[in-house]
């Protein structure tokens, strides 16, 4: 483990754009980020999904690290917060697939076709499935503008992002799922498992 004087020097270097300070920064950082991370969610797959996003993040605005605090303490912040939305996001996903069941217990009952209704469950069911399937911030966004009916600028203000960069992440994950679901043969995704 690098000493914190080593550390903000690489820091000072990478925030210059010197690729190698950058690369060896992201090396002596991961193993605090993923243990933090681990601690904070609980869970070993979580904590490298928000390792990974916590270590671009990091390494994106190093140029603006001011150097007030220590490196390991600035990135323990950006680890915490990462770490609290990717909660949140589990959360709202456990949210979006209540609702999906319930959309569809509701909507069963207005379908006269039995076909239309195992139809609409296995669409949810996919589409439950191929959210959960989207990197986060696309997962997010998703939920957001096209599950909730945020516009999106109200997201982007939510989610305290560009609109641009909200445009972006929403247009991904709608093609993805597009992809996704035009991919599925009829049928495959609920196999033995339509009532």
């Amino acid at each position: 483990m690098l000493s914190d004087r080593e550390i903000l020097d690489l820091a000072r270097r990478a925030g210059k754009g010197e690729r190698g300070a950058r690369e060896r920064l992201a090396g002596a950082l991961r193993p605090l980020v993923c243990r933090w991370a681990l601690v904070m969610t609980g869970d070993p797959d979580d904590a490298e999904d928000v390792a990974q996003l916590v270590l671009m993040k990091a390494l994106d605005s190093i140029a603006s690290f001011d150097g007030r605090s220590r490196v390991t303490s600035w990135v323990y912040r950006i680890t915490r917060n990462a770490s609290l939305d990717h909660q949140r996001a589990r959360r709202q996903e456990r949210r979006l697939a209540e609702k999906a069941e319930w959309l569809a217990e509701a909507q069963a009952a207005e379908l006269e076709d039995p076909l239309d209704e195992i139809e609409m469950k296995r669409t949810l069911r996919l589409i439950r499935a191929l959210v959960t399937e989207l990197p986060l911030m696309q997962r997010e966004v998703f939920d957001l503008v096209d599950l909730q009916g945020l516009r999106p600028g109200e997201a982007a203000r939510l989610l305290e992002m560009n609109p641009n960069t909200l445009g972006v992440h929403l247009f991904r994950a709608r093609r993805r799922m597009r992809k996704e679901m035009l991919a599925k043969p009829r049928g495959t995704e609920a196999k033995g498992n339509d009532g």
